[in-house]
């Protein structure tokens, strides 16, 4: 499966040629939608001015690169609002001046990246101005925005900018064979699973081989901190259907199972809804166009449930996760939230269409 070049973003080819030039600018400002790849190319881009092993693309195994995977290298430092929707402020920016005053502990080049630079206040750009324009020695700046328009003229005018455009489906999936070497069907499921979110697709595809509900007997007594999310979207599409076709009696603790597994450990949670929103628009179209199928992997299965399921009320369903998303955004109990919604499951069903 080939990339066609509009459909993968030029910005990383970019990178690569900065890194091989060993030009760094003082500031990048990487634009895009989130889930566009930015973060994961900017620890790429320091992993890459820091490898001890390669001088182009990262190793991934020297220790810097370990340590900037980890979320551990002292000189990778990272600048984000306060809290969900509260502005970067001057403060904030003020302490990132005082902890690049000093040199690098060990980087040959130290980044600071800022996520979400559309909202620093006022007064917190115009603190920043002198750094990326003078940044210390060893030091370069990455700003990241969903667009243009939340900077300040004078912010932008000093930062080379490049553009994180959306990966098409076929274009994600190709990415995703490339970089893990995984079976192209999964690497398509995956792509659908996640839509335009690169992160998303990562998480579902890039994860260790751990112990997981899909290979235990018994998965209320789940304890893994990192589904394998290959064997878990089985699992997950599997007790779905037994939550939808089962007897009412056998339907409540199928429910808090499913429930307790998501809320568990947090960052299950968007992977495990967007393995739903796959199932429920499934459900949509099995019957009239079943050539169209996500989960092409469970599509007996899904034909099986087609019977006990009308076009009305699996748009209810995906109406009910929709309004579940809004309300886990908003701070809401994880598993309240959830409970709520596998529970609510138990009792919509109505005849078959």
């Amino acid at each position: 499966m080939s990339v066609h070049p509009n459909d993968f973003p030029a910005a990383l080819s970019e990178l690569d040629h900065i890194i091989e030039t060993r030009k760094i600018p003082n500031a990048l400002l990487f634009t895009g939608h989130f889930g566009s790849g930015r973060k994961r190319a900017a620890l790429r881009f320091a992993k890459a001015a820091n490898c001890t092993e390669s001088h182009g693309s990262p190793c991934d195994h020297c220790r810097s690169c370990r340590k900037i995977d980890a979320g551990q290298h002292p000189d990778m430092i990272v600048v984000t609002p306060p809290e969900p929707q509260k502005p970067i402020t001057i403060s904030q920016i003020r302490e990132i001046i005082a902890l690049t005053g000093t040199r690098p502990h060990e980087a040959a080049f130290r980044m600071v990246l800022i996520t979400d630079a559309g909202q620093m206040n006022s007064q917190a750009q115009n603190a920043l101005l002198k750094e990326l324009e003078e940044p210390p020695g060893n030091t370069f700046f990455i700003l990241m925005a969903r667009e243009r328009a939340g900077l300040l003229p004078t912010i932008l005018s000093r930062c080379r900018s490049l553009r994180f455009p959306p990966l098409s489906g076929q274009a994600l999936a190709a990415h995703l064979c490339a970089l893990y070497q995984i079976d192209a069907r999964w690497a398509g499921i995956a792509a659908a699973t996640a839509g335009t979110d690169l992160n998303l697709a990562v998480t579902l595809v890039h994860e260790p081989d751990t112990e997981t509900p899909a290979t235990r007997a018994t998965p209320k007594t789940d304890a893994t901190p990192a589904p394998n999310w290959q064997a878990t979207r089985i699992w997950l599409i599997r007790e779905m259907c037994r939550l939808i076709s089962e007897p009412v009696f056998c339907k409540i603790p199928t429910a808090l199972t499913l429930s307790g597994f998501l809320s568990r450990h947090p960052d299950r949670v968007a992977p495990g809804l967007a393995i739903m929103r796959t199932f429920f628009r499934d459900l949509c179209v099995v019957r009239h166009a079943p050539e169209k199928l996500l989960n092409i992997d469970c599509s007996d299965r899904l034909r099986q449930l087609s019977g006990f399921v009308n076009d009305t009320d699996a748009l209810l369903w995906m109406d009910d996760l929709h309004e579940t998303e809004k309300r886990l955004f908003s701070n809401s109990s994880i598993r309240m939230t959830l409970d709520r919604f596998f529970l609510k499951l138990t009792h919509l069903q109505g005849s078959p269409s």
